[in-house]
């Protein structure tokens, strides 16, 4: 298992991803802002991100030129979700003039939401009421009306799914694989809100409270897009246990968490008949395989899975090979 270092991770990122330079990155930031510009502990491989400001710190991303931030998504995401998205700015994008060509970066300022990434505060338990009232808010704000949409995304969605039939997919996990492109007709006939869902929901880009567990912010929604509700509730499975080099552990209290969780959910959202309860089960399959089906580059499907592909194949095997779903 490979250690992390934050340098590393940063040179990476200038190295690979762009020819701009971390000084220009960093001078731009100090045109806007007072005080040190400082990395945050936790970088993603296709940006490079600092904290500056001294009364009122501010976060600037500086992201890869095929990594920009769908705009309008994130608009939507802080009118549904206002507590918890941050208020963003564009300033367009910063070249190389000594190195023209691809490889400029895109420019976002954001407010410093409170909290600590969910991953560096694993030892807490993320609060399951405050998690469901998230997913909750996301249900009562339904996106889609047109059917034509909804039958173009159907179509997208499940041409997706199908390339796992046609590779070297594992056919252990192909019966859970069928039942979901079964399905997957009534997950977009309307019987199911179409939500903004993440789609990167993991423990770096949850933010809590380390002495509550409750969220505080949810980050970095470059990857969201409009989908049946329960497609990012493979987020949710992430937080009852842990993955280590001997596979995936579902925490003691697991049953408890989940109880907690869909009893709140249950509250918060409205309209929810079994039919429809059992549809959300589809949706959560689907959107697990979608997550660890692929060996992803961003919002590019980079290949299908394989049988060597180790750290996927174990989130497989814990969460895609159950027949009580």
């Amino acid at each position: 298992m490979s250690i992390y270092d934050l340098e590393d991770t940063i040179d990476n990122f200038f190295t690979h991803e762009t020819h701009v330079k971390r000084r220009q990155c960093d001078e731009f930031v100090l045109s806007r802002v007072r005080g040190l510009v400082n990395p945050v502990q936790l970088q993603g491989s296709c940006s490079y991100t600092v904290t500056a400001g001294t009364e009122k710190p501010k976060i600037f991303q500086f992201r890869g030129q095929n990594y920009d931030i769908d705009m309008k998504m994130l608009y939507l995401a802080k009118r549904i979700h206002p507590q918890l998205v941050a208020r963003c700015i564009y300033h367009g994008t910063i070249d190389n003039p000594r190195d023209p060509g691809p490889g400029h970066v895109h420019i976002y300022e954001m407010d410093k939401l409170p909290g600590t990434a969910y991953i560096m505060a694993r030892d807490i338990s993320a609060n399951q009421p405050s998690e469901a009232k998230f997913f909750a808010q996301s249900w009562r704000n339904n996106q889609y009306s047109d059917p034509n949409e909804a039958a173009g995304l159907l179509s997208e969605v499940k041409s997706t799914l199908r390339l796992l039939l046609r590779s070297r997919f594992p056919r252990q996990y192909l019966p859970n694989l069928l039942k979901v492109l079964e399905k997957l007709p009534l997950l977009f006939s309307g019987a199911l809100p179409f939500v903004l869902s993440h789609q990167d929901l993991n423990e770096m880009n949850t933010l809590i409270d380390p002495e509550t567990g409750s969220i505080t912010g949810i980050i970095d929604w470059a990857e969201a897009s409009i989908l049946p509700f329960g497609f990012s509730l493979w987020d949710f499975e992430n937080i009852l246990g842990y993955m280590d080099s001997e596979g995936w552990h579902y925490f003691d209290n697991r049953r408890e968490l989940e109880d907690a969780f869909w009893q709140t959910f249950w509250a918060k959202a409205s309209n929810i008949t079994e039919s429809k309860k059992k549809l959300i089960r589809v949706a959560r399959m689907a959107g697990l395989f979608y997550r660890y089906g692929f060996i992803w580059n961003g919002k590019t499907i980079d290949r299908e899975v394989e049988a060597s592909d180790a750290s996927s194949i174990a989130y497989l095997d814990a969460f895609c090979m159950t027949d009580d779903w």
